[in-house]
């Protein structure tokens, strides 16, 4: 597989390529590399939603491992046993299915007791479309509180380079603050704003986007991805550290994985042989090592994808609860499920430093049969297609294009299809925008009015 040259821009940090062969070295800038720690916020908000990307956005909040720092001793080989008849006994045991599992496939095996001493910095949930796509990273310079921007992405890692950085999730709220090293997981279809916090902030953003829409700033660019299956997959940083002379066997993937070297030189034998400097990137698709021939440690990044992860786990359906045969599981329904009964939305979601949001509650609106009204407003953050039935009257079936909308809906009942969740925004008679849900593909929502829902 070759890579395609692309013309820096004037003034512009040329993109690295994977190489195919022994390469020269690039004299580049060291990144420093201390022991990672995933600073997030815990989180209260619903799922967020695996991001569709053409070869990779429904994720749970950000999710982190860390690496244990202890060395444990090495285990005793378990292939052969002393005693035959436990052998053969074992061998008896048949496997059990677990029609439940919500996850097959790979499973990325990691051990701090392995040579590199890898450690999982972040990981999340994101979706496969299974069309071409490719690998960039880029190299960002957050901007301040007054003029950072608010901005969607697919399922990304953003790595902090140097300096001090604020991540803020626009729509739980939530912010983590990263220090050199650390590493945050952007849910995919989120709106984030990065600060710089220390007025010398650097961060490397990892993400699989479409080969038409790499960024301008990208600095590497992989070659043309067409491997990755549709699904939703357990996506992976994780972080080597080789001392000089030290080999590590990479993992078992989900497709191709990106080996990024983030300080110093090393060595990948995979079907041919690469050498990477910092800042440079490989694509890893069988078997491979990673060997640092240096006389000084490196370190380096693996982004892959691991498990697929089914539907199982993913946000209840609001009606399976309130037609359980369970009054208290109906009862949680009526507290936990995102309805027109609570006029807090997910964009009102305050964080312990932060102060709660304004009481929106008001006298409801009632028609001549005493049963209170209120009004539903539908805009489509990608071209979606919509069922909205109120009342049990269908008054809206049909596409919606990216940024239009269905129109002021009025009713007391609303029964809702579109068949992509995690971009149907709601606006109700409030004026409040919020998400009944993180979906990565068709939903169906069911919503009801009180007697405090904002009056039509």
């Amino acid at each position: 597989m070759e890579s395609t040259t692309r013309q820096p821009r004037s003034g512009q940090r040329p993109r690295r390529r994977w190489f195919v062969g022994v390469v020269v070295i690039l004299a580049i800038a060291s990144l420093s590399s201390p022991p990672a720690l995933h600073a997030q916020d815990a989180t209260e908000a619903p799922e967020t939603p695996d991001v569709v990307v053409p070869g990779t956005g429904e994720d749970t909040e950000e999710i982190v491992d860390e690496a244990s720092p202890e060395t444990l001793p090495d285990a005793e080989p378990t292939a052969e046993t002393a005693d035959p008849a436990a052998a053969d006994e074992t061998d008896a045991v048949e496997p059990v299915d677990d029609p439940e599992s919500s996850s097959s496939g790979v499973v990325i095996q990691v051990s701090a007791t392995d040579t590199g001493h890898p450690a999982v910095l972040a990981h999340g949930l994101a979706f496969l479309t299974g069309d071409q796509s490719v690998w960039q990273v880029r190299e960002v310079e957050p901007a301040g509180s007054f003029d950072a921007e608010s901005t969607v992405s697919n399922a990304a890692f953003v790595l902090q380079v140097a300096g001090t950085s604020v991540i803020r999730n626009d729509v739980t709220g939530k912010r983590a603050l990263l220090s050199p090293g650390e590493v945050y997981f952007k849910s995919g279809g989120d709106a984030y704003t990065t600060f710089d916090d220390s007025g010398d902030s650097i961060v490397w953003i990892f993400e699989v986007v479409e080969p038409d829409v790499v960024a301008e700033d990208a600095f590497y660019e992989s070659p043309l991805i067409g491997d990755y299956e549709e699904g939703v997959f357990d996506l992976q940083i994780i972080r080597f550290v080789l001392e000089p002379g030290e080999t590590a066997t990479l993992p078992d993937h989900t497709g191709p994985a990106l080996v990024l070297s983030t300080d110093g030189d090393v060595d990948i034998e995979a079907d041919d042989l690469g050498l990477l400097g910092t800042g440079d990137g490989q694509l890893v698709t069988v078997d491979a090592t990673v060997t640092n021939n240096s006389s000084n440690p490196a370190t380096f990044m693996m982004t892959a994808f691991g498990s697929e992860v089914g539907d199982v786990t993913a946000s209840p359906d609001p009606g399976d609860a309130a037609t359980s045969d369970d009054p208290a599981a109906s009862d949680a329904a009526a507290v936990d499920s995102p309805s027109l009964e609570d006029d807090t939305t997910a964009d009102d979601a305050t964080t312990a430093d932060e102060t709660t949001t304004e009481d929106t509650t008001v006298d409801s609106g009632e028609d001549s049969g005493g049963v209170s009204e209120t009004s539903i407003n539908i805009t489509a953050l990608s071209e979606l297609y919509v069922v909205i039935v109120a009342d049990g009257v269908t008054v809206f079936d049909g596409p919606i294009p990216e940024g239009g909308q269905s129109g002021v809906i009025v009713g007391s009942s609303f029964d809702v299809y579109t068949s992509y969740g995690a971009d149907t925004l709601f606006t109700n008679a409030c004026g409040d925008e919020y998400y009944m849900g993180y979906e990565e593909g068709e939903a169906q929502y069911t919503l009801t009015s009180n007697a405090n829902s904002c009056p039509p």
